[in-house]
């Protein structure tokens, strides 16, 4: 039995806008990309035990080895400061997958986060987030305050002050889309690179809606020419009065952003329209 144990509710990320500005050297892409927390979240419970390491979940769309960005992570501070505690994470898991939210990342900042705190560890949060990004390129801006700009492959993060007073449906349809995929096919959509958009920082919702609606994410096109009942959606989100409507990271997921919250029969119609699933969401900061 474990004797000490910390729980962590994680949350889902969506990219407000995402501009892929070319191909780097090392063979990942550069991006810049307005990014913000939303209030759907993993719950991990990060307890020591006697060895080794664990993971627990019911869910069947994780694998629960070593191959888990959880585990990894776990193992990662193992490596870095020699702790010899057996670590179990018990994780619920409501981001769903493959959907371009950023559950994995979330949930890998989370384990940084909690195994340093049950064992007191002495590290920093910078010290945590260098770590983050050995991970994965999405981890560092877990340890933001939930609203931040990312650059380069998605390792430098940039907070930023945006206005938080708008609200979210967020659409996830019955497919996943591949990061690796997404980005390795994207390649055929891009000549040389895509402009850097111009962003002005604390914005009001009445500025920054129409700003975002003029950037938008590089991946759509990609999405919505193999997947055409996204495009259908996203067009009937755009008719119901969603200010925005836009692609989280490289899908499959996508949202619409609204100046009041939406009437719930509007999720419902989506549902059964389309048969997939959908959050009523607001942004949430990060502590």
């Amino acid at each position: 039995m474990a004797d000490r144990s910390v729980t962590i509710d994680t949350p889902a990320k969506i990219n407000l806008f995402l501009k892929i500005l070319g191909k780097r050297p090392d063979g990942y892409h550069e991006i810049y990309s307005l990014v913000q927390t939303v209030d759907l979240y993993d719950t991990l419970t990060i307890s020591d035990t006697t060895g080794g390491t664990e993971l627990i979940s019911a869910a069947t769309t994780v694998p629960l080895d070593s191959s888990n960005i959880i585990w990894k992570a776990v193992e990662l501070l193992r490596r870095q400061t020699g702790f010899t505690q057996g670590i179990r994470v018990n994780l619920t898991k409501r981001i769903p997958v493959g959907a371009g939210l950023g559950g994995g990342s979330s949930d890998a900042a989370a384990t940084l986060k909690g195994v340093t705190q049950l064992l007191d560890l002495n590290l920093s949060r910078q010290q945590l987030q260098q770590l983050g990004a050995t991970l994965g390129s999405d981890v560092p801006f877990f340890f933001s305050t939930g609203s931040a700009i990312i650059s380069g492959r998605g390792e430098m993060v940039e907070e930023v002050k945006i206005a938080s007073d708008y609200n979210v449906l967020l659409v996830v349809p019955d497919f996943a889309i591949s990061t690796a995929d997404a980005y390795g096919r994207v390649k055929i959509n891009l000549t040389n690179s895509s402009p850097k958009p111009t962003f002005i920082r604390e914005k009001i919702s009445a500025e920054l809606l129409p700003l975002l609606d003029q950037i938008g994410n590089d991946f759509e096109g990609l999405v919505t020419d193999g997947h055409p009942a996204v495009a259908s959606c996203m067009q009937f989100l755009r008719e119901a009065g969603a200010r925005v409507v836009a692609l989280s990271g490289s899908g499959s997921a996508f949202f619409g952003l609204f100046e009041r919250t939406p009437d719930p029969s509007l999720a419902t119609m989506i549902s059964g329209r389309f048969g997939w699933q959908v959050f009523s969401l607001c942004p949430v900061k990060l502590a």
